[in-house]
């Protein structure tokens, strides 16, 4: 029988892996490319409002893979955390 500190180190694993699948997808369909920080792009209301989408995802996407290499996340689960990212990795390559 799982204890509730298991139960809510489980939901903070299944938590992060759902924060990085949409951040991941995020930035497959909207690359950050060179373009997005030029002057020009940063005048652009439309262009600059995507380019801090962009930047907000990539900040997600590296803080859950800071996450999950971390100290932390060994003493939330018994998962390989590299492991888990591969697989987060491959599922979206697709």
């Amino acid at each position: 029988m799982e204890t509730t500190y298991e139960n809510l180190a489980n939901a903070i694993v299944v938590q992060a892996i759902k924060d990085y699948r949409v951040a991941l997808h995020f930035l497959k369909r909207h690359p950050h490319t060179p373009d997005f920080d030029t002057e020009e792009a940063k005048s652009d209301k439309r262009k600059r409002s995507l380019r801090d989408k962009i930047i907000r995802n990539e900040s997600e996407r590296d803080d859950v893979e800071r996450f999950l290499r971390s100290g932390w996340f060994e003493t939330l689960s018994n998962l390989d955390g590299e492991t888990l990212l591969q697989q987060v990795q491959a599922m979206e390559v697709r």
